[in-house]
């Protein structure tokens, strides 16, 4: 009889470990999303920011180029809302696009739309094809071609004001500060991930591990390139860390990963960096692996969310059982 009871007993901890293995997925399994992701509609949106010229904080053209963003992020079906700030008296402005204006998203997709103006030394980077226009870009293309039931996860940021450090007593990155100093508690804690997209169109495109970033966030990303045969762009190496727009994230205590190419290519802040220097091959690769980043976390919280009240119970379930086991075990001595 006591064996029975133990035996059935182990069976049923056995079926409540497989039912919490089941809502708690470990991301061992090989990725099943197939990617759309358009290359060469990516490009024509990085073409489409830099045919609006030099786009530096406050200017015209970065004005026009705000206005185009968000018609298309809004003729894509996101509400898209406007963050004003202003910078050493210069009015600056954040993007929003949001699915679910309502929701508290828990991965956040940032760019920077701005350019680098020139300085008294500093030729600025011209039309900032690969430096503003390839991230932009490639969120313009994901927000188009993402599943519906995916956008609600997504929150897509693109910040003003990043670029132009050490121009005119400038500081980098202001545009994401500024953003993230706005959060409250609530929506800070929603945030489970961050990925910032920074020159991410090279023709010759190689993304080595930036060091700052959140390693479990970024080995996860690194693993999905892997599985998708991109080893050869998402190079398993380390590099920087790198001032950029997901410092400010990192410092909140939010889980944040930078994609930037590093070493800088040669035309890096100057007027060489045209289209012609980035490829739609390029931010494929890129696009592909952020398309099955987002899926896949819809995929996984649409089983439970890690703070579901029903797992909860079957965590609690599951100790119960442990102690009572080990309690008997005792006894038996």
């Amino acid at each position: 009889m006591v064996c029975l009871m133990m035996k059935s007993t182990w069976t049923g901890l056995i079926a409540v470990l497989i039912v919490t293995l089941a809502v708690c997925p470990l991301n061992l399994q090989q990725i099943s999303h197939h990617p759309i992701f358009n290359g060469e509609d990516a490009y024509t949106y990085l073409v489409e920011q830099c045919d609006f010229g030099p786009r530096p904080p406050g200017s015209d053209n970065l004005s026009l180029c705000r206005s185009m963003i968000a018609d298309k992020l809004e003729s894509f079906g996101w509400n898209v809302s406007f963050q004003n700030f202003t910078y050493k008296e210069v009015q600056c402005v954040n993007i929003i696009g949001q699915w679910n204006s309502q929701s508290n998203s828990p991965i956040v997709l940032g760019a920077h739309y701005d350019t680098r103006p020139p300085g008294a030394s500093d030729p600025g980077s011209g039309v900032g094809a690969n430096d503003g226009a390839s991230g932009v870009a490639m969120l313009l293309e994901l927000a188009d071609i993402l599943p519906e039931e995916s956008r609600s996860l997504v929150e897509i940021v693109l910040f003003d004001a990043e670029d132009s450090g050490g121009i005119s007593g400038w500081d980098w990155i202001q545009g994401s500060t500024y953003y993230v100093s706005q959060l409250n508690n609530e929506r800070r804690n929603s945030i489970n991930a961050m990925v910032l997209l920074d020159m991410v169109g090279d023709i010759n495109l190689q993304l080595p591990r930036e060091r700052s970033s959140t390693a479990s966030l970024q080995s996860h990303i690194w693993m999905i390139a892997e599985e998708l045969g991109y080893n050869a762009t998402f190079i398993d190496s380390y590099r920087g860390p790198i001032i950029d727009d997901h410092r400010p994230f990192l410092d909140a205590g939010i889980p944040a990963v930078d994609l930037i190419q590093v070493p800088f290519p040669p035309y890096w802040h100057t007027l060489e960096d045209t289209p012609d220097k980035c490829s739609a091959e390029s931010l494929e690769i890129v696009g592909d692996v952020l398309e099955v980043f987002v899926v896949e976390q819809a995929s996984e919280l649409s089983v439970f969310p890690l703070d579901s009240p029903i797992l909860l119970v079957v965590a609690v379930i599951v100790c119960v059982v442990l102690v009572i086991l080990i309690a008997y075990a005792k006894l038996k001595r």
